[in-house]
């Protein structure tokens, strides 16, 4: 830290700060190892043994202070923009958007932009008739044809703001680096939806995706991964298997860091703006409910996976009640994060990680969400809801962390998917009011299935408990798009060319529902027709 420092103060460019870096790395290694030979030899193991363990703890607290201060860099590159001109224009958002209509003020002051997608998710019904069992779904699935899903929201202030940083002439605005695991929904949302703002690659525009890490094999995220590939507006892509230097991996820190030249989106999409566009899907909610398009919910269950949807979701809802809206009242109102991750779910299990204030300086925190959100809402001539929603976060949010039905990060547990089967099986959709039978839901072993889970398990007992009485209202928050985008290259060709650990990778993927998406993927012995019928074919000008 203090080499990039001195580097930044000098104006030194990249590369020397890489060499500078290095070089005092490796003679502050040798100096440290001579000391260290030498302490050895005047004193006893014992007294070895403190030092050593003493210098770990250095190491391991300097490690999680440097990732920290990381992710709330990033978490902190896109902030808030004022709408262009242009925007306000094509937008009409005090119309378009439920955010805008209950708090108009806010119009000038926050980017947005609709991406195309439509002004009302639907509110569905769906039935498991062999157990008597029926719960709500909110269709952020059907959100849009290109590819839906909790994403667009999370989008829609993003990009926005991003759009109007770039037309004042943010140069690092330019090239936005998506990041995520390689079965990422936040890569390929990004990548659908930037295109239509100028993020085209034909010029200096353009997205770049980055696959940190591996999620656990399957089709779904192998599917997410070639459509990436099937875009022309993709920059750079960047995956876990792909070996980088001590020069490069230290330049892309200096970056992310100082954001001078691209800005990196949060995984997930985790930041202010992407909260700020789930308040808008919850004030929908409570709209719809005013209209009598849904009853009003007992409970919202969702996954939690950055812990921007669900963060929104809670403002949103305090955001609800401060406006007088007639809506989530039940006094028993709950929202349930049902985790994806083990890691935090192992962090909620033991410390209560994502609600306990005593972490809300970690990002990816629902607590550290929220209290931003309420901050930034306040600066921007909203209404002041921190205590209000600390509260809430108290009284009425429950983290799920079963083990057992969490299973590793990016794949199925064994409970997740007998309750995926389970759906497949049984479950029946039809809308609320009609009772017209609608499209099937995408049951994702990444996400979805994790959530409907224990929806169906606290269903159960529900109705159990007291079978003379009306069952309780659950909603399922649907956060999987139901298309799967297919842009206009080759994506099997890229696929192909990718290193041999990403494609070992791909080809473990195997099809977790084989009733509504059967499918295979091989770089060995398969083809490109075995999995397309499951994709959607996107227009691309």
């Amino acid at each position: 830290l203090d080499s990039f420092s001195y580097c930044h103060s000098q104006s030194i460019n990249t590369s020397s700060i890489m060499i500078f870096s290095t070089s005092s790395f490796t003679t502050a290694m040798d100096n440290l190892q001579r000391s260290a030979i030498n302490a050895m030899e005047k004193v006893d193991l014992k007294s070895a043994a403190v030092v050593i363990v003493a210098s770990s703890a250095v190491l391991v607290v300097s490690a999680v202070t440097g990732t920290v201060l990381l992710l709330r860099s990033i978490s902190g590159s896109v902030g808030v923009a004022e709408p262009t001109d242009t925007q306000l224009q094509e937008e009409t958002p005090e119309k378009n958007c439920a955010l805008f209509r209950h708090l108009p003020n806010l119009c000038k002051s926050l980017a947005w932009r609709s991406l195309g997608a439509a002004n009302c998710s639907p509110i569905h019904v769906c039935k498991l008739p062999k157990d008597g069992l029926t719960f709500l779904v909110k269709r952020e699935d059907l959100i849009s044809n290109q590819y839906g899903g909790n994403k667009v929201r999370t989008l829609q202030h993003q990009l926005a703001i991003c759009e109007s940083r770039r037309e004042r002439g943010d140069i690092a605005c330019k090239q936005l680096v998506a990041l995520g695991s390689g079965g990422s929904n936040q890569v390929i949302a990004t990548v659908v939806h930037a295109r239509k703002l100028g993020w085209d690659n034909k010029g200096d525009c353009a997205i770049n995706a980055c696959w940190f890490d591996p999620d656990e094999p399957d089709l779904d995220n192998t599917l997410n991964m070639l459509s990436v590939f099937s875009f022309p507006n993709v920059g750079f892509t960047f995956d876990w298997g792909t070996s980088t230097g001590l020069f490069r991996f230290l330049g892309a820190i200096q970056g992310a860091f100082t954001q001078r030249d691209f800005v990196p989106l949060m995984l997930g999409g985790n930041c202010v703006a992407g909260v700020f566009g789930q308040v808008g899907g919850v004030l929908e909610l409570a709209e719809q409910i005013e209209r009598g398009d849904s009853p009003d919910i007992e409970r919202i269950y969702l996954p939690i996976g950055s812990g921007c949807t669900i963060s929104g979701l809670v403002l949103g809802t305090v955001l609800v009640r401060h406006l007088g809206l007639k809506a989530l009242s039940n006094s028993d109102f709950k929202i349930v994060g049902c985790n994806v991750h083990d890691g935090f779910a192992t962090g909620d299990r033991l410390f209560g990680l994502h609600t306990n204030p005593l972490f809300g300086f970690i990002p990816l925190t629902i607590t550290h969400t929220v209290v931003g959100a309420c901050r930034t809402l306040k600066q921007l001539g909203g209404p002041d809801l921190e205590c209000e929603c600390r509260k809430f976060l108290r009284a009425s949010v429950e983290v799920r962390a079963d083990a057992d039905v969490v299973g590793l990060y990016g794949g199925h547990s064994e409970k997740s998917r007998e309750a995926a089967k389970y759906y497949d099986d049984e479950g029946v959709v039809t809308d609320f009011k009609t009772g017209q039978k609608e499209k099937e839901l995408w049951v994702c072993g990444h996400f979805v299935a994790k959530a409907l889970q224990p929806l169906v398990q606290d269903l159960e007992a529900a109705v159990e408990a007291s079978p003379s009485s009306e069952p309780p209202k659950y909603l399922l928050w649907q956060t999987k798009s139901a298309v799967q985008p297919k842009g206009p290259l080759n994506e099997f060709e890229t696929m192909m060319q990718q290193n041999d650990t990403v494609k070992k990778w791909a080809d473990e993927g195997k099809a977790e529902s084989t009733k509504y998406r059967p499918g295979r993927f091989s770089t060995k012995d398969g083809n490109a027709k075995e999995y397309q019928s499951i994709m959607t074919t996107i227009a691309v000008n």
